[in-house]
């Protein structure tokens, strides 16, 4: 018995150094195309090993890069599968994991349509946000810059919001754990697929003290406002999901109370439950509709003191058929075959003001590239409709509008580009950053307070959802922008 042991724990051994060594010796992929993610290594310091961040992104990165992951993963989603269809279901036992890897960066149409060689970034125009055919603009181009012509007549945010009244919150349909399933790291209950973040509570009062940090690094001549969404997971999760460690209404308060006073704090949360019956979030995706965008669009207007833009001030179209990122990530698990029987449709706003709109790779604002503030002709052979807004995640996106109002700069991660539309009804010019394309290696480097006074930024927006306000490096990459490591 004792020779099988030692055959066995050699074996063992073996096998554990030559995974070892091919590891060492291998290529490492920079792209997950399961995932739709970029692989980062990280770069070593002295600074990230000794504030911990170093060593919990190189687990991350040797995971990413396991040999043969992709092919260990196909064999996890055919357990899965047997597991699935064997009964097991039935238990309703869930794995709920933190990592989201939004932290890896955005995805952007102009990458996609180059990916698919169907664009040219260089001579390429966006399509025209108008009812009528497509023409030449009637007013002249601007820094090389394609004017949208305004749909309806500038103006409308002066409607008058309508009379508040005392509304019942509509019923949830907490769906019982029992219903629920999973498929790596998204809950599955019925046609609805959802991320359930879990509170960090030194994270979040990280994120709160780097919401301070810019305020700080900015000045005083600069509000800041500091948006933060849930996701659909607090709505239409079993009740053990959204409450607890998991309650996505208890981080939002928590984080918002160690915010300093001169901070703006907008109340999404409520504007959304009032509106959770409606069709405020995605089943197949991780974002909101822009339907829920608008409902916390309200609530920002409250608290920044702009009147809001009537619903039906607003044209409107459709996309069908849209199967988003968590279809995407749960692809050849049994529970994703649902969710690609009952797709998403997205349906978008057009903006009231004329706008003109470009998007740079860094903030020396040279050679832009020209995009629509909200896109009307997404092809179909895309299968990530929610780009249309402002051309998905791009490091710097500057749009310039005929309002007659001050600029602003927002930070975000893709849940603001649906958000952004709706604010050129109120600002001049809105300069949207995706913190995730600066301040680390191999991309450009940007300090906030001096882009900020040479671009004379009034508001500073910053708009995330739970998983960021709970992710170390989004937190840093925040602080970078302020000049604080």
């Amino acid at each position: 018995m004792k020779k099988i042991y030692t055959v066995l724990l050699t074996i063992l051994l073996v096998l554990a150094l030559a995974v070892g060594i091919y590891s060492l010796v291998d290529r490492d992929p920079t792209v997950s195309e399961s995932e739709k993610r970029t692989i980062t290594k990280p770069g070593f310091s002295v600074s990230a090993l000794l504030d911990g961040t170093f060593i919990p992104e190189l687990e991350q990165y040797y995971s990413d890069t396991f040999p043969a992951r992709q092919t260990l993963l196909g064999f996890g989603k055919q357990l899965n599968r047997f597991y699935y269809f064997s009964g097991a279901k039935d238990e309703g036992v869930l794995i709920v994991n933190q990592s989201s890897g939004a932290e890896q960066g955005g995805e952007s149409l102009d990458a996609v349509e180059q990916l698919h060689g169907r664009t040219d970034p260089s001579t390429v125009q966006p399509e025209q946000s108008t009812s009528e055919p497509e023409q030449v603009p009637s007013e002249p181009e601007q820094n090389g810059a394609v004017i949208d012509e305004p749909l309806v007549k500038p103006g409308a945010q002066n409607v008058p919001e309508p009379a508040q009244t005392e509304q019942e919150l509509p019923e949830l349909n907490e769906p019982d754990e029992s219903e629920a399933s999973y498929a790596g790291a998204v809950v599955i209950v019925g046609t609805r697929a959802m991320e359930i973040p879990t509170a960090l509570p030194d994270l979040i009062s990280a994120y709160a003290a780097a919401v301070g940090n810019l305020a700080d690094a900015l000045g005083d001549d600069v509000r800041t406002i500091s948006l933060i969404t849930p996701n659909g997971g607090e709505f239409y999760s079993p009740e053990s999901l959204h409450t607890g460690a998991h309650s996505q209404k208890d981080m939002i308060a928590s984080c918002y109370g160690q915010m300093k006073d001169s901070i703006v704090t907008v109340d999404a949360y409520d504007a959304l439950r009032m509106h959770a019956d409606e069709y405020v979030y995605f089943r197949t995706d991780h974002h909101w509709t822009q339907l829920g965008a608008y409902y916390a669009y309200t609530a920002f207007c409250k608290s920044a003191g702009f009147q809001a833009v009537d619903l039906s001030e607003f044209e409107t179209g459709r996309y069908d058929n849209f199967l988003g990122s968590m279809y995407t990530f749960t692809s050849g698990y049994p529970q994703s075959e649902v969710l690609r029987a009952n797709p998403d449709y997205l349906e978008y706003y057009l903006p009231v003001a004329g706008t003109q709109a470009r998007y740079y790779a860094d903030s020396r604002l040279e050679n832009g590239v020209p995009v629509s503030v909200v896109y009307t002709k997404v092809s179909e052979s895309n299968s990530n409709k929610y780009l249309c807004f402002i051309g998905g995640d791009t490091p710097i996106c500057v749009i310039d509008t005929d309002s007659d109002g001050p600029v602003c700069m927002v930070l975000k991660e893709s849940y603001g580009n649906a958000f952004v539309p709706f604010l050129t009804s109120h600002y001049s010019r809105i300069i949207v950053i995706d913190p995730r394309e600066f301040n680390q290696d191999g991309k450009p480097s940007l300090q906030l307070a001096d882009f900020a006074a040479e671009q004379c930024v009034q508001d500073l927006i910053v708009i995330n959802y739970p998983y960021m306000i709970n992710n170390k490096a989004y937190i840093r990459w925040l602080n970078a922008l302020a000049g604080v490591q």
